[in-house]
């Protein structure tokens, strides 16, 4: 497709056939943010999430058939790229011990053997409907199965502070598309030393694109 525009922006509104478009000063295509930058993805209910609250997490750096927050199994037949959006982390409770820890993407292919763990719907976060997505999402569970999964991505660092001790923060991990589970890809999202008596609410936000 090509588009002929012109620097500067219009003194009117054009319309019809064979005008210009709008441009930058260097001719560049201007780009209207109208809508919010996932509008049409969640008009079109392609974005689901899988989402737990007051979890206090297993540590999970990559082992085979270990306990992630959230694992995702892409199945060979999906005809669906699972493109991640976002990360969201929530501490209710930092633990009763002074300790720090890490939530990291750990990912692998895994072809068409199919992780066995207990299975959690998504949620489609245009609907509210649980169903939907072809992805086989398990929280909080033993992904049996799975492969050994290698570390692709650091996310969201956490300083478990002493219980008496007040910790406010904004934990978004904003990934926009850049880590893709294929077909026949897994993905785990865990956390790499156990808190003691943690409490965490998660979420991982990802689009379901034709692959």
């Amino acid at each position: 497709m090509l588009i002929q525009t012109q620097p500067g922006l219009p003194g009117a509104r054009q319309v019809g056939q064979g005008q210009n478009a709008p441009g930058g000063t260097f001719a560049e295509v201007l780009v209207s943010e109208l809508n919010p930058v996932y509008y049409q993805l969640l008009k079109a209910g392609k974005v689901f999430a899988l989402a737990q609250a007051a979890v206090n997490p297993t540590a999970f750096s990559g082992g085979a058939a270990g306990t992630p927050l959230i694992g995702l199994y892409n199945p060979p037949s999906s005809g669906v790229d699972l493109v991640m959006l976002q990360a969201r982390v929530g501490l209710r409770a930092t633990g009763t011990a002074a300790a720090s820890s890490a939530l990291n993407f750990y990912a692998v292919q895994q072809g068409a053997t199919a992780p066995t763990g207990t299975q959690t719907a998504p949620r489609n976060m245009y609907s509210q409907a649980l169903t939907g997505s072809q992805a086989y999402a398990m929280a909080n569970t033993a992904n049996t199965g799975a492969l050994a999964s290698n570390l692709i991505a650091p996310s969201i660092s956490l300083q478990a502070l002493a219980t008496a001790a007040q910790n406010v923060s904004l934990l978004v991990d904003d990934i926009k598309g850049a880590i893709i589970v294929p077909p026949g890809g897994y993905l785990a999202y865990g956390l790499v030393a156990a808190l003691t008596a943690g409490s965490i609410d998660s979420s991982l936000i990802w689009a379901e694109i034709p692959a």
